[in-house]
Order: C-alpha cells, then sequence, then structure tokens
C-alpha cells in the first residue's frame, strides 16, 4: 500500500481509499496524495472538498480509482 501511495503522487494517480476514523466509522474516499510523512498522507478528499490528513495507521485498504471505474462499466 505505501508502495502505491508513494507512486500516485508524483503522477496525481486518484486513489480510493477505505479509511477509519477514530470513532470508528470506516468510510471510502477518494483522494489525489500531495504528500507523505512516515505517520500521514495529506491529500485532497473529493469528499470533502479540502485538503485532509489521513493517519496511515487508520487507512485499511488503497486501490486506483480508475479500477473502480473500469469495473463499473457494463460488459
Amino acid at each position: 500500500m505505501n508502495a502505491l501511495l508513494l507512486r500516485s503522487q508524483p503522477e496525481n494517480l486518484p486513489l480510493v481509499i477505505m479509511y477509519q476514523a477514530q470513532d470508528g466509522t470506516i468510510t471510502r474516499r477518494n483522494i489525489v496524495v500531495k504528500s507523505l510523512s512516515s505517520s500521514a498522507v495529506y491529500a485532497y478528499c473529493f469528499y470533502r472538498k479540502q485538503n485532509r490528513r489521513f493517519l496511515l495507521s487508520n487507512i485499511l485498504a488503497a486501490y486506483p480509482a480508475s479500477i473502480l471505474r473500469r469495473n463499473s462499466q457494463p460488459a
């Protein structure tokens, strides 16, 4: 997952993450990574329409947003 986050930044590759908030709720977020630290991802969040910080320990899964679009198209 860290490799995907690192690779997505210079390419401006939109990602989908499954994120667990501090209260335990799990949300799906579409993001574009702006920068990374050892403990967090700083990204633009399309759900909140603003830059947000996501703790790496709370990211449950991450995948390119293009996979979602490709799989959701009718055959």
